[in-house]
């Protein structure tokens, strides 16, 4: 079956939306899918006839994870790599600002072919976009992932969050 690059994410959505119900049921946390803004457009007659973005979204998701304020996005890639740009530069501000007291957890949650997924930490996905920008790799491959990101298993994100916040605390 073959997916639209648009599908793919929904379905990534999707998924990360039935894990929430999950945590929130079993007390673990309360995590939100961010809508977006849109601004109908009418025809002649009055009947909404299609829609644009109004105002840019922060990120996917945003919510309450034990204490601490969470925010994330997700993003879905086909091939072995994920590009740094796919995160855009409003998102980009909104983590800077979202992380910069240490005390919110922000990441960005990679899903490779909707068969692997990984946590990648805001400061982790920042300093490969500066390297980017100062000419260095374009994408994160699955390979390198290993060093600097967690792989999510049996769909739990939040456990590879915890695994990463309680490393950070102690770092601290």
């Amino acid at each position: 079956m073959s997916l639209s690059h648009a599908n793919r994410g929904k379905a990534l959505e999707e998924l990360i939306i039935i894990l929430n119900q999950r945590y929130r049921a079993q007390g673990k946390a309360v995590i939100h899918k961010v809508p977006t803004a849109w601004l109908p457009i009418r025809g002649g007659t009055g009947k909404i006839i299609s829609a644009k973005v109004e105002e840019k979204s922060t990120v996917d998701f945003m919510g309450r994870y034990g204490a601490a304020p969470i925010a994330f996005d997700a993003k879905h890639a086909k091939d072995r790599r994920i590009r740094w740009d796919r995160v855009e530069p409003h998102q980009e501000k909104f983590l800077d600002d979202w992380t910069k007291d240490g005390d919110s957890i922000g990441f960005i949650l990679v899903a490779y072919d909707m068969l692997q997924y990984f946590v990648v930490p805001w400061n982790v996905w920042k300093c490969g976009l500066i390297t980017w920008r100062q000419g260095g790799s374009a994408s994160m491959q699955i390979a390198s992932m290993a060093g600097t990101t967690m792989e999510v298993k049996r769909q739990d994100y939040l456990k590879v969050v915890d695994q990463i916040w309680l490393s950070e605390q102690k770092a601290v």
